[in-house]
C-alpha cells in the first residue's frame, strides 16, 4: 500500500510540475500584453536601456535613462503590474469548466482467525486479498452566478489599470529624482566656479593691498581686511567643492550606481526654453486631472472597489453549474473459500447542480458593508488626490512664473555687480577710492553670483516640478 501511495504521489507531482512549466509559456488569455514589456518601457518610448556610462561626461538624458532602467522601485512596480495582469487571467478562467482527474492503486489484505478451543476443534482461519486500480474524472462548469464572475473580472481589470498607472507614477518619480540630482550636481559645480572666481578676486585685492602697504600708500588695516576676505573666500570654495562631491554621490545612487562611482556631467548650459508651459494655469489643472498617473490610479481603484461591491453581493446568490463524473475501477479479489471475482466496474454521472446559500452567520451582510465602506474610502481618496494635484500644479506654475522672471533679474544683477567691482578696483588703484568700497563691491559680486546660481537652480526645479505635477515628464535632449 505504501509503495502504491508513493507511485501515485510521484505521478501527481510530475503532473503539477508539467502544468507549472506549461503555464509559464502558455498565455491563452494574452495577459502578458496587458502589462509593459519591461520596467522602463512606459517612459522609454523610442529610447532603450543601455550599459552603464563610463569614461565620458553624462548628459541629463543619460542620467535619467540609466536611473529608470536600473532603479529597484521601477522593477517592483513592473512586477506588481504583471501580477495583476495574471489576476485578470484568473478572472477569465472562471468562465471555463474545471476538469480534475484522480487515479490510484490499492492493495488490501484481511485475515480472520476463530477460537475453536471451547468446541474442542482446531482454530479455523480465513484470509482475503484484494487489489484495485481506479480512476475518476470530475467536471464542473458554472453556468450562471448572477454576475459574480463578471464583477470579479471587472475588479481585476480595474486593479490592473491602477497597477499600470502606479508604474507610470513610479517612473515619473524616478525620473524626477534623477533629474533633480543631476541639476543639483550642475548647481554645485556652478557654486564651485563662483567660489573660485571670488577667491581669485579677493586674492588680487590682497595682492594690491599688500603692495600699497609695502609702498607706504596703504594701511595695515586694509591689508588685514583683504587677507580676511581672501581666507573667507578660500573656506567658501572648499565647502563648495565638498558639496559638489556629495551631490555627485547622490546622482550616482539615483542612477543605480554606488555612491563612490565616478560620475562626470556635461558642462554645456541648457537651453532656456521658457515657452514650454504656455497654457493658462486653469487649463494645466484640467490637463493634470485627465492624465496625472496618481489620479488615473485613484480612479481605477475606485472602480475596482465598486466592482467588489457587486462581487460581494453576488456571493450570497445561487449558482447553477453543470457537473459530471466518469469512474473506472478494476478490482481483483482472492478469497478463501473461492468466490466469483469482480474484474471491472464503470460509472458515469451528469447533471445540473443548483447551490443556494441559506445561512452563513450573517457574514454576507458584513462583507457587503465592508465593500461599501472600502468604496467610500476610495472615493474620498480620489477627491483628496484631485485636490492635491490641483495644488501641486498651482504652486509649481506660480513658482515657475516667478523664477522665469528672476532669470533676467539675476543676470542683470550679476552684470551690475561685475561693473561695480571693476569701478571700485579702478578707483582703489588710482588712490581715489577706499578699500572699504572695494570690499563692499566684492561682497556684492559674491552675493550676485550666488543669486544667479540660485535663480537658475530654482527655475530648473520649478519647471521640473510643474512637469511632474502634470504627469508630463519625458526624455529630452538639452543643448
Amino acid at each position: 500500500m505504501a509503495k502504491a501511495f508513493l507511485v501515485v504521489t510521484a505521478y501527481a507531482t510530475a503532473l503539477l510540475t508539467s502544468q507549472t512549466v506549461e503555464a509559464q509559456w502558455f498565455d491563452v488569455y494574452g495577459t502578458h500584453k496587458l502589462a509593459s514589456d519591461s520596467p522602463a518601457a512606459p517612459l522609454l518610448k523610442n529610447a532603450s536601456c543601455q550599459p552603464e556610462i563610463v569614461d565620458r561626461p553624462v548628459e541629463l538624458e543619460d542620467a535619467i535613462l540609466q536611473a529608470i532602467c536600473a532603479n529597484p522601485r521601477a522593477q517592483q512596480a513592473w512586477a506588481n503590474a504583471r501580477a495583476q495582469a495574471a489576476a485578470v487571467g484568473i478572472g477569465e478562467a472562471a468562465y471555463l469548466p474545471t476538469l480534475n482527474a484522480t487515479a490510484g492503486i490499492e492493495r488490501d489484505t484481511q485475515s480472520t482467525t476463530y477460537d475453536g478451543s471451547r468446541f474442542g476443534v482446531d482454530s479455523p482461519g480465513s484470509s482475503q486479498n484484494s487489489s484495485s486500480r481506479y480512476g475518476m474524472l470530475n467536471l464542473s462548469w458554472v453556468l450562471f452566478d448572477f454576475g459574480k464572475r463578471s464583477a470579479a473580472l471587472r475588479q481585476a481589470r480595474q486593479l490592473l489599470a491602477a497597477a499600470n498607472a502606479s508604474q507610470d507614477d513610479t517612473l515619473q518619480t524616478v525620473f524626477f529624482t534623477a533629474a533633480q540630482a543631476y541639476y543639483a550636481v550642475r548647481d554645485a559645480q556652478a557654486s564651485v566656479d563662483a567660489a573660485r572666481k571670488t577667491e581669485d578676486i579677493t586674492k588680487e585685492s590682497l595682492t594690491e593691498a599688500s603692495a600699497k602697504h609695502d609702498a607706504g600708500a596703504g594701511t595695515l588695516s586694509d591689508q588685514v581686511q583683504a587677507q580676511t576676505a581672501w581666507r573667507r573666500a578660500l573656506l567658501d570654495r572648499v565647502n563648495a567643492e565638498g558639496e559638489a562631491r556629495t551631490a555627485a554621490g547622490a546622482l550616482a545612487v539615483a542612477m543605480g550606481l554606488d555612491a563612490n562611482a565616478p560620475v562626470r556631467i556635461a558642462t554645456s548650459e541648457p537651453l532656456m526654453d521658457r515657452g514650454e508651459f504656455v497654457e493658462g494655469v486653469d487649463q494645466l489643472v484640467e490637463d493634470a486631472k485627465a492624465r496625472q498617473p496618481k489620479l488615473v490610479s485613484a480612479r481605477a481603484r475606485l472602480d475596482a472597489a465598486r466592482a467588489n461591491i457587486d462581487a460581494t453581493r453576488a456571493q450570497g446568490r445561487p449558482t447553477i453549474s453543470l457537473v459530471g463524473s466518469l469512474t473506472q475501477n478494476n478490482p481483483s479479489y482472492q478469497q478463501q473459500p473461492q468466490s466469483i471475482p469482480i474484474t471491472a466496474s464503470r460509472g458515469s454521472t451528469i447533471g445540473i447542480q443548483v447551490t443556494i446559500p441559506l445561512f452563513d452567520g450573517f457574514a454576507s451582510s458584513y462583507r457587503a458593508a465592508q465593500a461599501q465602506a472600502q468604496a467610500d474610502a476610495q472615493e474620498a481618496d480620489l477627491r483628496n488626490t484631485e485636490l492635491q494635484v490641483s495644488l501641486d500644479v498651482w504652486t509649481s506654475y506660480q513658482s515657475l512664473q516667478a523664477d522665469t522672471a528672476n532669470l533676467d533679474n539675476s543676470k542683470a544683477l550679476l552684470a551690475d555687480a561685475q561693473r561695480l567691482i571693476d569701478i571700485a578696483r579702478g578707483r582703489y588703484k588710482a588712490g581715489v577710492g577706499t578699500f572699504t568700497e572695494l570690499l563692499n563691491a566684492q561682497t556684492a559680486l559674491t552675493d550676485a553670483q550666488k543669486q544667479r546660481v540660485l535663480a537658475i537652480s530654482k527655475w530648473r526645479t520649478a519647471r521640473l516640478k510643474l512637469a511632474a505635477s502634470l504627469g508630463n515628464l519625458g526624455l529630452w535632449k538639452e543643448n
